[in-house]
């Protein structure tokens, strides 16, 4: 009984594997060859120190933004940073 059982979930799930290009690969398709890679052109050096100048102006960036907000947080009271243990309040001063 397992036997049937199982050999139907098998074959339900053979028939359900999807095809794409199916058992023959259409005559105007052709297999990719080394004459389709793109060319380099132009210097590497000067392309990497462009990129390379612009990923420091976003590095830099992100540090000012972030030491500002941080900044900010602490000088408006938001963001406490648990730097020393919270001191006792007076009574009095209430």
């Amino acid at each position: 009984m397992l036997r049937h059982l199982f050999q139907s979930i098998t074959r339900n799930a053979r028939n359900s594997v999807r095809s794409y290009h199916g058992n023959k690969v259409p005559d105007n398709v052709k297999p990719p060859s080394m004459d389709e890679v793109l060319v380099p052109c132009g210097s590497w050096k000067e392309a990497n120190a462009k990129a390379r100048t612009k990923y420091n102006i976003q590095f830099v960036a992100g540090v000012v933004i972030l030491v500002a907000t941080i900044a900010y947080g602490r000088i408006t009271g938001v963001l406490w940073l648990n730097f020393l243990p919270p001191t006792p309040k007076n009574k009095d001063s209430e």
